[in-house]
């Protein structure tokens, strides 16, 4: 699924080399991040993530997997997130991916949750059907604003519609001058409940690792595993 981001108003993509982004995986999610965004290390990337399936659960081929995971990689890393992570079946389907990006601007006060408002129900891509969800939550990062909403999905020359839904926690880490934005997405709708709480559940250890310091053996996230 191509995740597709575009910057708020006013808001420029954050310094993306003062801190990297942690969580706690606990099953479920597989780490799809890339450094350099080169065809070599996602096909790397991709590779060992394949072998943590098991083969005799594996509705499709390890290679169909593994390119499936390695086009995924590169096309997610073109919106610059700070970290992206997928969700699959253990017999290799893909469920949802989810992205972190940050906006902000070095010396400029970012805007308060409230006055944040209007760009919570933007999405570059698509329009929101119906009412979204949206709840003030407080995080250990720092206050956030949790919106869930089912879209409708922009198609290529106006062809026809998609839906999806999708899941975001804009969030104001204490201490920090960007917002994060999380965003989480899928389109098998029988599964909604699942895969919220599969966002629900890990988006509470977020956590930010200045790149100066070197990550410590108990910041490091557990080894991601598929679903």
């Amino acid at each position: 699924m191509k995740q597709e981001q575009q910057n708020p108003d006013g808001i420029p993509p954050g310094p993306e080399d003062d801190f990297i982004v942690e969580f706690d995986f606990d099953g479920g999610w597989l780490g799809l991040t890339l450094l350099e965004g080169t065809r070599a290390e996602a096909r790397r990337l991709a590779a060992g993530l394949v072998e943590q399936f098991d083969p005799l659960h594996l509705a499709v081929s390890k290679a169909s997997l593994q390119q499936e995971l390695e086009e995924h990689a590169l096309s997610v890393h073109e919106s610059g997130p700070l970290l992206t992570a997928v969700a699959y079946t253990d017999s290799g389907v893909f469920l949802a991916d989810m992205s972190v990006l940050a906006y902000g601007e070095d010396g400029v006060t970012r805007p308060s949750p409230e006055e944040y408002g209007d760009m919570l129900l933007k999405w570059s891509y698509a329009e929101v059907k119906g009412d979204a969800d949206i709840t003030e939550v407080a995080l250990p990062i720092g206050p956030a604003v949790r919106v869930q909403a089912v879209l409708v999905e922009k198609r290529r020359f106006g062809w026809g519609k998609k839906l999806s839904e999708c899941l975001r926690y804009w969030v104001w880490p204490t201490g920090h001058e960007e917002i994060l934005l999380v965003e989480a997405r899928w389109h098998n709708f029988e599964r909604t409940d699942e895969l919220t709480d599969l966002v629900d559940r890990v988006v509470p250890t977020l956590r930010l690792v200045p790149t100066l310091l070197e990550p410590g053996t108990d910041n490091a996230p557990e080894p991601p595993s598929e679903l």
